[in-house]
C-alpha cells in the first residue's frame, strides 16, 4: 500500500501551483492530533490531581454546550464518511496511507477534545477563574480552522474539486463545505465557551446560597435546556400502545407526510417539463405530463399543500390519535392531582389549577403536532433541497440554501428565546385572572357575608389589566 498517490511523496509540498493533498492531510492531522493528545493528556492529569468537582446546580444550562458536543462528534462522522466514500464509491479499492492517518487522527483528536470540554465543564482548578476554555482546546480549534482555510490555496488547481464537474468532485466539495462550516461553528463556540462555569459561579462555589441562585432564574432560563427531557416525557403520549389500529394510523400518517414531501419536490420539476415541452420541434401535446402534474397538485393542494388530498387524509386519520393523546394526558394529570396531599388541596386555587390543566393539555397536543408535522418536515425539506441543488447544479447552490436556512433557523430560535419571557409572564397573569374569578364565585357565601362584592370586582379588574399589559 502506497502512502501517497503515484509519483508523489510526502516531501512533495508544492504541486501544480498548490499544496499536495498528501502533505496537507498528513501535516494537518499530525500537528493537531499530536498537539491535543500530548498537551491534553497533561491537562487531564492536572485536573485529576488538582481539580474540584463543580456543583451540578451551578452548571450552565445553555443549549449551545450540547450543540458544541454534537458538532464535535458530527465532524468525526464526516471524517469517517469521507474515508468510506473514497474507498467504496469514489476510488473503489484504492487506499493510501495518508488517508488512514488523516481519518484515524481526526477521529481520535476530536473525541479527545470532547472529553476535554466535558472535563473543563465539570471540574475547576484552584487557580484564577478562567474566562473560557483552556489554551489547549483554543489552539486545537484554531489549528483545525486554519488547516481548513489553507485548502483555499488550491483554488486555482484544476485537478481539485473547487470546479466540480464529476460526481467525485461534487462529493468532495460537499464534504469540504460541511467540514468548513462545522469547524467554523466549533471555533466560534469555543470562543463563546457556553458550557464553562463563569467567574461569578466560580466565586460562589463555596457559597451556601448557591442553590437559590439557580431557582431565581428558573422562569427566565432557556426553553431549550430541557427540550430533550421534555420530548422523551411526551413521546409515550404520542404512541398509542394500547391500540394496534391507532399505531397503524400513526405509521400511515408518517408515510403520508413523507409522500407529501416527495410530491413537493416533483411538482416544480413537472412544471419545468411542461414548459420545456412547448419549445420542442415538432410541437407535441404532452398530455401525460399535464395529467401527472394535475395529479400531483391534487395530492399536494394549493400553495403549501394545506388543502391537498394527502394533508386532508392525514388530518382525518390524526383525529383519533389526537383524541387518544388528549385523553391520556388529562387522565394522567387528574390522577396526579388526586395523588397530592390534603394540605396541598386545602391551599390550592381552583381556578388556577383548572386553567393550568386546560392550557397544559392543549399545549402538549399542539407541541406534538408541531414537532411531527412542522419541525420535522421543515428539516426534511432543507435536506432534500440541499441534496437536489448540489446534484443538479453544484455545491455552491447547496451552500447558499444551507446557509440561508441555517440563518433562518438561528433567527427563529433567537426570537423564540426573546419572546418566551413575555409568554411566561402572560401565562402567570392569565392564571391569576382565572384564579381570582373562579375562587371568588366558589366562595360567594363568604363574599356576601362580608359585603365584599365591590372589592372582588376591583380585584378582578386589576387582574385583567395585568393580563392585558
Amino acid at each position: 500500500m502506497l502512502y501517497c498517490p503515484p509519483n508523489i511523496t510526502i516531501s512533495t509540498i508544492w504541486l501544480d501551483h498548490g499544496i499536495s493533498e498528501c502533505f496537507m492531510a498528513t501535516t494537518s492531522s499530525v500537528v493537531t492530533g499530536v498537539f491535543i493528545l500530548i498537551f491534553g493528556t497533561i491537562q487531564l492529569w492536572m485536573y485529576r490531581k488538582y481539580g474540584t468537582p463543580v456543583s451540578h446546580d451551578l452548571l450552565p444550562t445553555s443549549p449551545l454546550y450540547y450543540l458544541q458536543i454534537f458538532i464535535t462528534f458530527l465532524i468525526c462522522a464526516v471524517a469517517l464518511l469521507r474515508f468510506l466514500l473514497q474507498v467504496i464509491v469514489l476510488d473503489p479499492g484504492i487506499i493510501y496511507g495518508y488517508m488512514l492517518v488523516w481519518t484515524s487522527l481526526s477521529m481520535v483528536s476530536f473525541m479527545f477534545s470532547a472529553l476535554l470540554v466535558w472535563v473543563e465543564r465539570h471540574f475547576q482548578l484552584p487557580t484564577v477563574p478562567a474566562r473560557g476554555h483552556g489554551l489547549v482546546l483554543l489552539l486545537f480549534w484554531t489549528f483545525l480552522f486554519s488547516s481548513e482555510n489553507l485548502t483555499f490555496v488550491n483554488l486555482g488547481r484544476n485537478d481539485w474539486w473547487f470546479h466540480p464537474t464529476t460526481f467525485s468532485d461534487k462529493v468532495e466539495m460537499g464534504l469540504f463545505v460541511s467540514r468548513y462550516v462545522l469547524s467554523m461553528l466549533l471555533f466560534g463556540l469555543g470562543l463563546r465557551a457556553p458550557g464553562v462555569v463563569t467567574t461569578q459561579d466560580y466565586l460562589n462555589l463555596n457559597d451556601s446560597y448557591r442553590v437559590p441562585l439557580r431557582d431565581e432564574n428558573e422562569n427566565s432560563g432557556s426553553t431549550w435546556r430541557t427540550a430533550w427531557r421534555r420530548t422523551k416525557t411526551l413521546m409515550p403520549f404520542l404512541w398509542p400502545k394500547k391500540s394496534f389500529m391507532l399505531q397503524l394510523q400513526v405509521i400511515i400518517c408518517i408515510l403520508l407526510l413523507l409522500a407529501g414531501r416527495i410530491i413537493n419536490l416533483f411538482v416544480p420539476i413537472y412544471n419545468k417539463l411542461i414548459v420545456d415541452s412547448m419549445t420542442t420541434t415538432p410541437l407535441y401535446f404532452r398530455w401525460d405530463l399535464i395529467v401527472t402534474y394535475v395529479g400531483f397538485k391534487f395530492l399536494q393542494g394549493g400553495g403549501t399543500g394545506g388543502m391537498g388530498a394527502l394533508n386532508n387524509l392525514r388530518s382525518f386519520l390524526w383525529v383519533r390519535i389526537q383524541q387518544y393523546t388528549t385523553r391520556e394526558v388529562e387522565v394522567t394529570l387528574f390522577r396526579h392531582l388526586h395523588g397530592l396531599s390534603l394540605r396541598w388541596h386545602l391551599s390550592r386555587k381552583t381556578g388556577e389549577v383548572l386553567r393550568v390543566m386546560d392550557r397544559g393539555t392543549d399545549s402538549i397536543t399542539n407541541l406534538l403536532n408541531y414537532i411531527l408535522f412542522s419541525i420535522m418536515p421543515t428539516l426534511v425539506d432543507i435536506a432534500i433541497a440541499v441534496i437536489y441543488f448540489v446534484t443538479l447544479f453544484n455545491a455552491w447552490f447547496g451552500l447558499i440554501v444551507f446557509t440561508t436556512m441555517a440563518l433562518y433557523i438561528a433567527a427563529t430560535i433567537i426570537v423564540t428565546e426573546w419572546r418566551t419571557k413575555f409568554q411566561r409572564s402572560m401565562n402567570l397573569a392569565d392564571n391569576a385572572t382565572k384564579a381570582r374569578s373562579v375562587d371568588s364565585l366558589l366562595n360567594f357565601e363568604t363574599v356576601k357575608y362580608y359585603g365584599a362584592e365591590s372589592y372582588e370586582v376591583e380585584a378582578y379588574r386589576s387582574a385583567v389589566l395585568d393580563y392585558q399589559k
